[in-house]
């Protein structure tokens, strides 16, 4: 049968239509697989690159090691003045939280009942002479009648000193010459009984040893005894004691013969302790006015933190005026852990800041007692010596103290958060050729930045600073330089 024009024309668009779609089909197939291969071909790539961490170089450089804490502003000197004489305030010239400069009058005495009581005291001490000059003048008699006997008490005195003397002496070589004579005596029997050893069997050698040994040192005993002659000694040291005994029974006597006027003596020293007790008193009251005359002054810069004094009051001495602390001499009061006391030590260098100004200073003092601050934490008490205190300090403020406890040059540094801890030693993460491994490390000083490396590391190795706790040495990683890191989470952050 035949078609006609029109079926046949119909016909062939059927046939396009078809060849069309299988066309489309055919691309899309193409396309899809090509992005699944694209897929694949990343997802291998990500893992043969391996995750990335964030690395800082092992580098060299210079580290400090500081103690950072705050404690408060102290004097290191203080001082409480007491009153040095009983008079009335006549004026009190400072009050509590004034500062003062050395020699600046701080308190005035009213002089008047002093000047009085000096008249009095003057005409006191005359009497009290004139009456003591009459008692010696009458006295002066019987004592030359016993100045004889005292001279000859007064020598015999010197030879009791002499023949004291010449009997320790006598009794010293004696006893030295007896201990000679015993070890001459003991060496002696040992050399017999060597000899008899080495007579007996003259193969021992060690007796023989012995008996040169012995030999030798009684040769030396004898030599030493040679010095001394026990006889002479012995005569000599009974003249001594003869004599010795002679001159204490002449003292007794000269020494009764001086007191036959005992009371000759006894006035004349009394009157002699009048005119100085009388002498004494006056020179205390004139004293006692020349310090009144003086007042009380500061005896160096300071701050006055305490007043007691009254004005108008009448002073007894030795009463408290006031107490002033130095301040020219300033240290900081620390109350420091136990866990930094041993890092401290005196002479390490400081730098201060007292309401928003720097100072130096020193570690001056370390307690050695320990003791527990309010939170129950045991502290040391610590002084920082600062160098170079002016007169913005106010005393009892705040004072924030960094202190260098050590130093280190040209030495190995990582950033503290590569240092890792834990229960079997101290490591750190490096990426090697895209692998994680693990180094142990030694560490020496830290900063607040930086750990010195003693050990385990060496410059220029990549350090992993962003650890999680499930890295693993061996995985696979891609560093990335903290610079990078930085400037991504920047780029993100916008």
């Amino acid at each position: 049968m035949k078609m006609s024009k029109k079926e046949k024309q119909e016909t062939k668009t059927g046939k396009k239509k078809i060849k069309t779609w299988q066309i489309v089909t055919a691309v899309f197939a193409v396309i899809l697989l090509a992005l699944l291969v694209n897929i694949v071909k990343q997802s291998m790539g990500a893992a043969a690159a391996g995750t990335p961490v964030t690395t800082v170089q092992v580098l060299k450089g210079d580290i400090t090691q500081t103690v950072d804490t705050s404690g408060s502003v102290e004097s290191e000197e203080s001082k409480t003045y007491f009153a040095q004489v009983g008079a009335t305030i006549g004026e009190l010239h400072v009050k509590a939280g004034d500062s003062v400069k050395t020699g600046d009058l701080l308190l005035s005495y009213d002089t008047a009942d002093l000047e009085q009581a000096l008249k009095q005291t003057e005409l006191e001490a005359q009497v009290s002479t004139y009456g003591a000059d009459i008692t010696v003048a009458s006295v002066d008699h019987a004592q030359q009648k016993a100045a004889q006997a005292q001279t000859d008490y007064d020598d015999s005195l010197k030879y009791i000193a002499h023949y004291t003397e010449c009997v320790g002496q006598l009794t010293d070589q004696l006893n030295k010459a007896n201990a000679l004579q015993a070890d001459e005596a003991a060496l002696q029997a040992e050399i017999k009984e060597l000899t008899a050893k080495v007579e007996k069997d003259d193969t021992d050698q060690e007796s023989a040893k012995a008996l040169k040994k012995k030999t030798k040192e009684l040769e030396k005993i004898e030599k030493k005894l040679a010095d001394y002659d026990v006889s002479n000694l012995q005569s000599a040291l009974e003249t001594c004691q003869g004599d010795l005994a002679e001159y204490k029974a002449l003292k007794e006597q000269y020494d009764a013969a001086k007191e036959q006027d005992p009371t000759a003596g006894l006035q004349k020293k009394q009157q002699a302790v009048v005119k100085e007790s009388a002498q004494l008193t006056e020179d205390r009251a004139k004293t006692e006015l020349e310090k009144a005359k003086a007042g009380v002054t500061a005896d160096f810069n300071g701050i006055v933190t305490n007043v007691a004094a009254v004005q108008g009051q009448t002073t007894v001495e030795g009463a408290e005026l006031f107490t002033i602390q130095n301040a020219d001499a300033l240290k900081v009061f620390l109350a420091v852990s136990k866990y930094d006391i041993e890092k401290l030590a005196i002479g390490q260098k400081a730098d201060i800041t007292i309401n928003g100004k720097s100072y130096t200073g020193e570690v001056s003092n370390i307690s050695k007692v320990a003791s527990t601050n309010n939170a129950g934490a045991v502290v040391i008490n610590t002084d920082i010596h600062i160098d170079n205190p002016d007169d913005n300090i106010v005393l009892g403020v705040e004072a924030k103290v960094s202190i260098k406890t050590a130093e280190e040059k040209n030495v190995l540094l990582v950033p503290i958060a590569a240092v890792n801890y834990a229960s079997d030693g101290v490591f750190c993460y490096v990426a090697e050729n895209g692998v994680l491994v693990r180094k142990e490390v030694e560490t020496g000083i830290s900063s607040d930045e930086y750990v010195q490396i003693l050990s385990g590391l060496s410059e220029g190795d990549a350090v992993i600073t962003d650890v999680t706790g499930d890295m693993t040495e061996g995985m696979a990683v891609t560093a990335v330089s903290a610079d990078e890191a930085d400037a991504q989470n920047a780029k993100q952050a916008e």
